[in-house]
C-alpha cells in the first residue's frame, strides 16, 4: 500500500509541475499539494475503493503536517471522494453502477440545457476549450490522470458557457465520480479516445454555428453508457 501511495504523490508531483510549466502558480499552498496528491492515488486506483487513507499514513507519505492532510482529507470528502470515519481515516467511496447511472442521467440533463442556453443565446464559443482540446489531443497516451482532469475542464467549460452559475456549480458536484468513471473506463480501455477528441471537436463546431439539433445529437453519443464499464461496478 505504502509503495503505491507513494507512486501516486510521485505522479501527482509531475503533475504539479506539467501545471507549472504552463504557467499556473508554482508555490502550491501545502493543503492544495496535499489534496492533489490524494486525489491522484484515488484516481488511480492506489487508493482502492473500501480502502482506508490513514491520516498519519498521508502525512508521512506528503511530507507535510496533518493540518493541511486534514484540509485535504476533509474538501476530498466534500466531494464524495472520501467517507470520514473516526478514528479510522477516510474510506474510498466505492462507486456504484446505480450511483453512475444517476450520475449520467443527471449529466446529460445541465449540458443538454447548456447547449440549448448557448444557442438560443446565440454565445460565443470561448476559445479556451479549443484549446482544451489541443491540450487532450497533444497528451501522452500513458498519461491517464492528466486525460481525466482535460476532459473534465472541456464539459465544465461548455456549462459555464451557458452563463448560469447555480447550474455550473450544480454540474461540479458530479466532478468527482465521473472523473473516477472515466478513468476507470481509461484503464480497463473500455473508451476511444480518438472518437472523444473527435466528438469533441465536432460538439464545439455545432455550437459555434448555434446548431443545437446538431449539438444535441453529438452529445448523446458521446454521452452514450458504456456496457463494460457497467458491468464491473458493483450495483
Amino acid at each position: 500500500m505504502v509503495d503505491m501511495a507513494t507512486r501516486a504523490f510521485e505522479r501527482a508531483t509531475m503533475a504539479a509541475r506539467r501545471g507549472e510549466s504552463r504557467g499556473e502558480p508554482a508555490a502550491r499552498p501545502a493543503g492544495q499539494r496535499a489534496y492533489l496528491a490524494i486525489r491522484a492515488g484515488i484516481l488511480g486506483g492506489d487508493f482502492p475503493p473500501g480502502g482506508f487513507i490513514e491520516e498519519g499514513q498521508a502525512c508521512d507519505l506528503t511530507g507535510l503536517s496533518r493540518t493541511p492532510v486534514r484540509e485535504a482529507l476533509t474538501r476530498l470528502a466534500a466531494e464524495g471522494f472520501v467517507e470520514i470515519h473516526p478514528r479510522r481515516g477516510a474510506m474510498v467511496r466505492p462507486l456504484l453502477g446505480s450511483e453512475l447511472r444517476d450520475l449520467l442521467e443527471v449529466r446529460r440533463m445541465i449540458e443538454s440545457h447548456a447547449i440549448r442556453r448557448i444557442c438560443e443565446d446565440r454565445r460565443a464559443i470561448p476559445a479556451r476549450l479549443y484549446a482544451i482540446c489541443e491540450t487532450r489531443e497533444a497528451a501522452a497516451p500513458d498519461d491517464l490522470l492528466s486525460s481525466v482532469e482535460i476532459n473534465t475542464q472541456f464539459h465544465h467549460g461548455i456549462v459555464e458557457t451557458a452563463g448560469n452559475g447555480v447550474l455550473t456549480k450544480a454540474y461540479e458536484g458530479l466532478h468527482a465520480s465521473l472523473g473516477r468513471a472515466s478513468m476507470l473506463s481509461l484503464q480497463m480501455k473500455f473508451g476511444d479516445s480518438d472518437l472523444i477528441d473527435r466528438e469533441h471537436r465536432e460538439l464545439l463546431d455545432a455550437l459555434s454555428a448555434h446548431d443545437a439539433e446538431e449539438a444535441l445529437a453529438i452529445l448523446q453519443r458521446h454521452l452514450r453508457p458504456i456496457p463494460q464499464l457497467m458491468a464491473v461496478l458493483p450495483s
